[in-house]
């Protein structure tokens, strides 16, 4: 039983009798908590304390961590003690920076109101860094991009803003926290958001994970399109109009990938009497809706830029450039 584990780490790494039980109130606690953690007060050099012991191998974040902490100690009164079954290096700093007590048998004692922190040979564990950003999390940092955050919210008012579930809210918030882009803080039960990077500032650091916005890409043959269903202007028919790029003579456009979509096959647009060889288009479908930040019919530069930054063309290099530095930060 790990509970057994954690009291015999502590009797023998502090030379005592610790005293542990599972906490009698615990089914008080919140379904979130009861189901991630056992809890057991801990005797412990004269004080009572809980302990918040991980039921599985799964690491949370330092963040999750303080909130379900805080969670804890509104059932609580006193001293609420972390402890994981494993823990990456990165994970251990920002606990001890953020001063949460945490325990890992074997491994590490952390008590910052006892002055105990104890390290025995810490076995790395390899911290898999994000490589990119999940689409709600892109969503939320081009939302900033474009339209500035003079707010801080919390995660039901960010929920209710961009249309996602608290879980996924709950996710993106870990992930603008643990790459910095904003600064993710407690009150109460809720968690809040607040960008302190300037907008360029973000722009650099986040673009390295943001993804192209494309997931598919056609040639459409239909006369009048785009106006006839809404598509906005994208790819370099877009480039042509924030730079000095010679427009092409097939135009892009962009949608979304939305349930109301209905692309039609060659056989329906050979067959179809709006079928015109000569008013050829292409057409790009988005991870989002491209409208949410179009500006005068085209998508805005940010978006536009991680769509064609792969782009080996110096014309078009340039011409992505030329846009960047007009984009009023």
């Amino acid at each position: 039983m790990f509970a057994q584990t954690v009291k015999d780490y502590l009797d023998k790494t502090l030379a005592l009798q610790s005293q542990m039980t599972p906490w009698a109130n615990a089914k008080a606690l919140p379904f979130l908590l009861r189901d991630h953690y056992d809890f057991f007060t801990l005797f412990l050099l004269g004080t009572q304390r809980l302990l918040m012991v991980a039921k599985t191998k799964t690491e949370e974040t330092p963040a999750t961590v303080r909130k379900h902490t805080e969670m804890a100690k509104e059932h609580w009164k006193g001293e609420v003690i972390y402890v994981p079954q494993v823990i990456t290096p990165f994970n251990r700093a920002r606990l001890i920076e953020q001063r949460v007590s945490f325990i890992v048998p074997g491994r590490q004692l952390y008590l910052p109101d006892l002055g105990v922190a104890l390290s025995e040979h810490f076995k790395k564990f390899a911290m898999a860094p994000i490589k990119t950003y999940s689409p709600a999390t892109q969503l939320v940092i081009l939302d900033v991009l474009n339209n500035g955050s003079k707010e801080v919210l919390n995660g039901t008012q960010l929920g209710e803003k961009f249309g996602y579930s608290l879980m996924t809210i709950s996710r993106v918030l870990n992930e603008l926290e643990e790459t910095g882009l904003a600064a993710v803080k407690i009150q109460g039960r809720e968690r809040k958001v607040e960008f302190h990077l300037s907008k360029r500032e973000l722009w650099e650091k986040a673009k390295p994970q943001l993804r192209d916005p494309i997931k598919m890409s056609r040639t459409e043959y239909e006369r009048n399109a785009a106006a006839k269903r809404g598509y906005i202007e994208s790819g370099l028919t877009a480039l042509a109009h924030y730079s000095h790029l010679v427009e092409p003579n097939e135009k892009t456009y962009a949608t979304d990938m939305n349930p109301a979509l209905r692309l039609k096959t060659g056989a329906e647009l050979l067959n179809g009497p709006d079928w015109d060889h000569e008013h050829r288009i292409q057409l790009e479908v988005w991870s989002y809706d491209p409208k949410r930040f179009a500006k005068d019919g085209r998508v805005d530069p940010f978006s536009l830029y991680l769509c064609l930054r792969g782009d080996q063309d110096e014309r078009v290099e340039a011409a992505l450039e030329e846009m960047m530095e007009k984009v009023e930060w």
